[in-house]
This record gives structure tokens, C-alpha cells and sequence, in this order.
């Protein structure tokens, strides 16, 4: 039987210790939970003498988590959301049509995917509550970890595991390379990738998987990976610099649909074996998902069965 101090913790002194980590301030805490401060320090410094360890200290900018009290804080956050999930299955099991889901996404997997699966869910949940967070694999691997969302579509470490994490691909992706229609490369009838290299383009942030990947490609043609001279998400930002400007960019082709058929943009002919980017569905190992984000994956998985080779 677990009889560690650790099991006489509170639920309240959890939720207590997340207020106080999100807000920096003991103060700011306590005006958040709506109790007296010094309740909440006193209700903190049970906690650490319940335990032996420090918890928190202060720092110039405020109230920072000692390593104990960051593991502790994402444990917490973790029940917290098993504890919402638990209330959505109640409320699913009555026969509501709502729930919460709060999906961590890549840079082509929201115009390629999400949208439709969102679509078809909320005909499924009117009431739903969805929370898009975008990001590179580093970033909401952190934030999944911790509980503070249910899952991942889109990107994953280019190779290893992430302990605590679990993944799977679904489909792949294949982005298009592109350029505005006056560029010099847009009458070409064929493109080798050496004609991509001395040219602007638009990359992916530095750092991030999908610059990685892209680098890779050129090396794995002998060929040194081209420069920017500028870095930018795939968005309609990057669509309009590409119809500004000489510039060369892999973006999803549903992002360009309308601007190519108005023949703004041009899609170059190249290999797109070279860039397919498989989409990954990650998810933490242990706990069970609410009921939304259950039915959620399952018309994420649907959509890529039914467009996977529209991708």
C-alpha cells in the first residue's frame, strides 16, 4: 500500500500550488483562488514540511519552483486533468453534447486536417470547446507532459523517444514548393532540387523540426541547405510575402488553393517525395482522455483515411 506523505495531499493544495507556479506571486494566487494570502502560504508551507523538500522560492521576477516543486506542479496538473476528464465522462454518460478538447498542432496539420475534423465534431458536439495551441515538437511535448493539453497532431522528434509520450503516424503529408507567378523559376517545366538552393526563400524557423527536415533533404543531395533571408510559420503572412516577392516556400497546397487557381502563385514541379512530412498523433502514455478528444482522434483518423492522398 502507497504510504508515502505524498498521498495525504490534497486536491485543493494541488489546484494551490498550479495557481501559484501560473501566477508567480502568492499574492496573485490568492486573489485568483479567492483566499487570504496568508492562508495560501500557510497552506504551501504544510505542503513542504509535509514533505521535507522546498517547493518554491523567490526570485528577482518573483515566485519560481525549485525542481521538487516543478515535478510536483506537473504531476498535479496531470490529475487535474484526469479530474476533468473523469467530470466530462459523467456529463457524456447523461448524454451531453459538449466536453473540452485542447489540441497541440504543426504548421500544415491545421489547414490540412484539423479544420475538417473540428467541423465534423462539432456536428457530433455542438456544445464543444476546442483550444488550438500551435508550436514546434519541443514546446507542446512540454505542455502535454504537463497536462496542459490532451494531445498532439502534427509534429514529433525527428527520430528517439520522448519518455512519457507515446506516437503513431497517421498519413503524409506532401507540402508544395512555390513561388508567385513572376518569379524566374515559375515557366520551368521541370525543377531539380540544385536550382533551389541559390535562391530567397521563405524557411522554417530555425531550430525548429520542420528546418531540420528541410535541411536534410539538401543534404541528403550533396547539396548545401539554402538560406532566407526570411523565417516565418506557414501562414496567409507567408503567402502574401510569396506573391510579393521573389521568394521560394513549402507550404500546405490548401493554404495556396485559391491564389494558384487565380494564378497568383505557382507551383514549382518538383520530386514532392523530397518533402513529404508524415503526421504524427502524440499522446502521454498513462491516463485515459476524455471522451471528447476520444471522439476527436477517431475523426482525425477518419479524415485521413478519407484525403490521406489528397495530402
Amino acid at each position: 500500500m502507497f504510504n508515502h506523505p505524498m498521498s495525504h495531499l490534497q486536491l485543493k493544495q494541488l489546484r494551490q500550488l498550479i495557481a501559484v507556479a501560473e501566477n508567480g506571486s502568492i499574492r496573485a494566487a490568492a486573489k485568483q483562488l479567492s483566499i487570504a494570502q496568508p492562508a495560501l502560504s500557510r497552506s504551501i508551507r504544510a505542503i513542504e514540511d509535509d514533505l521535507q523538500v522546498k517547493l518554491m522560492e523567490r526570485g528577482p521576477r518573483g515566485i519560481v519552483l525549485t525542481k521538487y516543486g516543478e515535478t510536483l506542479c506537473n504531476y498535479a496538473r496531470i490529475i487535474d486533468a484526469n479530474l476533468r476528464f473523469a467530470a466530462e465522462e459523467f456529463d457524456d454518460i447523461r448524454g451531453a453534447r459538449s466536453g473540452t478538447v485542447r489540441m497541440g498542432i504543426g504548421p500544415h496539420e491545421g489547414f490540412t486536417i484539423a479544420h475538417l475534423a473540428i467541423d465534423r465534431m462539432f456536428e457530433r458536439r455542438p456544445n464543444l470547446d476546442v483550444t488550438l495551441v500551435d508550436g514546434d515538437f519541443e514546446v507542446l511535448a512540454a505542455r502535454l507532459l504537463a497536462g496542459e493539453i490532451d494531445f498532439i497532431l502534427g509534429p514529433a522528434p525527428l527520430e528517439g523517444v520522448t519518455p512519457g509520450l507515446t506516437r503513431e503516424i497517421l498519413a503524409n503529408i506532401r507540402p508544395v514548393v512555390v513561388v508567385r507567378s513572376q518569379h524566374p523559376l515559375a515557366g520551368k517545366q521541370s525543377i531539380d532540387i540544385e536550382q533551389l538552393v541559390d535562391v530567397d526563400w521563405i524557411l522554417p524557423g530555425e531550430g525548429t523540426n520542420a528546418r531540420t527536415r528541410l535541411n536534410n533533404t539538401f543534404w541528403r543531395h550533396g547539396l548545401v541547405p539554402p538560406d532566407g533571408p526570411i523565417s516565418a510559420y506557414p501562414s496567409m503572412t507567408a503567402v502574401a510575402l510569396v506573391k510579393q516577392r521573389d521568394l521560394v516556400a513549402i507550404l500546405p497546397r490548401q493554404l495556396i488553393d485559391e491564389d494558384r487557381k487565380a494564378g497568383l502563385i505557382k507551383v514549382l514541379p518538383v520530386a514532392s517525395e523530397d518533402f513529404l512530412l508524415p503526421v504524427r498523433l502524440t499522446t502521454r502514455e498513462f491516463g485515459r482522455l476524455s471522451p471528447a478528444c476520444r471522439d476527436m482522434i477517431a475523426e482525425i483518423k477518419k479524415v485521413c483515411e478519407d484525403i490521406g492522398d489528397q495530402l
